[in-house]
């Protein structure tokens, strides 16, 4: 007589509808950002931020000039109110007072590069 097997557990079987052949999630994101289209968005996105911040930049030179300031005279006062983003990261640094996207505006800077640099939204580990 042959021995029968023990049903599966519901977390052993497989899901007809899943693939079994899932790609690593890494992989799949490598992959879509290695795209033409991808390499094409993000090369018109930058060159637009390099456009809006070179356009913007005598609005916010104040600004920069007091975050420079700031830095050389160890102001941790001017510091504290500095946007709180965490762009440094992505080689950016905005130089506007903390707030300032609830008015509209953008945040501004300098690339790793030292050219005026505009953007909207935050860095994805923003708190």
């Amino acid at each position: 007589m042959e021995r029968q097997q023990a049903p599966r557990s519901r977390e052993e079987t497989p899901d007809p509808h899943l693939s079994q052949d899932l790609e690593d999630p890494h992989a799949q994101i490598a992959r879509v950002m290695a795209s033409p289209e991808m390499q094409r968005l993000g090369r018109e996105t930058e060159a637009e931020e390099l456009r809006l911040g070179t356009a913007l930049s005598g609005m916010y030179r104040p600004q920069a000039e007091r975050w420079a300031r700031a830095l050389r005279e160890a102001d941790t006062t001017v510091l504290s109110r500095i946007c709180p983003g965490k762009h440094g990261h992505y080689g950016r640094i905005c130089v506007l007072d903390a707030g300032h996207e609830r008015d509209g505006n953008p945040h501004w800077g300098k690339n790793k590069a030292g050219r005026p640099v505009a953007w909207l939204g935050s860095a994805p580990d923003d708190d």
